[in-house]
């Protein structure tokens, strides 16, 4: 009964708490355009007039992003696996060694040969490692404005000819930088996915006769991806937001430049009621749209969130199960 007049209050409750934010937003935004439209009134024949110009114009940050985005993801999967991969410490190598060449003048040779390509995988690995790190950090702790400006410049002055026009390379400039500064960052998501898997479960996958691949393809990944599409989003909707910046190298047809050149013209508010409304339209959608899926392929206690109906109350005693008919 307890359990029933709780369900209750919340089913009641949420209707009022989505009104009440409605309520909220809507006043903010209403106070907004007071100040900025004052007496003049909102201009909707410009609004229905070149909402076009601008819906296109995001079609193009949307192709940089997404572009960026997808090199970018085989740049992090690759990068975030190299960092997780473990090697064999160079002790037990050593150790190895001195057994085998100890037996015989043959499993001398042969522990020879064994070493140098055992030391060659491990120190190609190292390096792999410690470059990854160093790349990581160097995306995550300098300015993806400061970032692009240094590809643009880099492609101006050492690779003059490359592109056909000033356009085209700053254009490919910003690709450039969205896809380096994504990598990084979703190397960082697919390290940590991969490091949720325990460790038991790969020996598990391994005792059973699966190859390396063959354990990452059927019992690693398919983990990882349902632990990742939360952060891989909010990465995809941050480098959207990102591409903005493109502003800055001047590529035309992108939202920032079109936006900066119609406020000019006296209709700032207009301008940035479109803008926001592109931006809110595309990364709520998207955000949704993750979290039908998120509820789709969810394993319950692999660290996704808990379904609101699954959740232990924070005060009072736990609801009791559902009863079948």
């Amino acid at each position: 009964m307890a359990g029933r007049l709780r369900g209750s209050r919340e089913s009641w409750w949420r209707p009022i708490d989505t009104l009440l934010a409605i309520v909220i937003i809507g006043g903010f935004l209403f106070y907004l355009y007071d100040v900025m439209v004052g007496g003049r009134g909102l201009d909707l024949p410009y609004l229905a007039d070149n909402f076009d110009l601008f819906f296109f114009a995001a079609l193009l940050n949307l192709y940089v992003t997404t572009v960026a985005f997808v090199v970018g993801m085989s740049i992090g999967f690759l990068l975030g696996w190299f960092r997780t991969a473990r090697a064999v410490p160079l002790k037990k190598v050593v150790h190895d060694f001195r057994l085998l060449s100890d037996a015989s003048s043959k499993s001398a040779t042969l522990a020879y040969t064994g070493l140098g390509a055992t030391l060659l995988w491990f120190g190609l690995k190292y390096a792999v490692r410690r470059i990854g790190d160093g790349y990581v950090e160097l995306m995550r702790g300098t300015p993806l404005f400061v970032q692009i400006l240094f590809v643009w410049s880099v492609l101006v002055v050492n690779f003059p000819n490359l592109f056909a026009t000033p356009a085209a390379v700053a254009l490919n400039a910003g690709l450039i930088a969205l896809t380096l500064n994504t990598g990084g960052y979703q190397s960082e998501i697919f390290r940590g996915g991969l490091q949720t898997v325990h460790s038991g479960q790969v020996e598990a996958g391994r005792a059973l006769g699966l190859t390396r691949l063959g354990t990452l393809r059927s019992i690693v990944l398919p983990q990882t991806l349902r632990l990742i599409i939360p952060p891989l989003t909010n990465e995809w909707i941050g480098l959207f937001k990102a591409s903005t910046l493109l502003f800055v190298l001047g590529v035309r047809g992108e939202i920032t430049f079109v936006a900066n050149t119609e406020a000019f013209r006296g209709n700032a508010f207009e301008v940035f009621a479109i803008v926001t409304g592109l931006f809110l339209l595309i990364t709520v959608s998207l955000a949704k749209l993750v979290q039908v899926l998120e509820r789709r392929f969810r394993i319950p206690g692999l660290g996704i969130q808990l379904a609101p109906s699954e959740r232990l109350p924070l005060f009072g005693r736990p609801r009791p199960a559902a009863r079948g008919p």
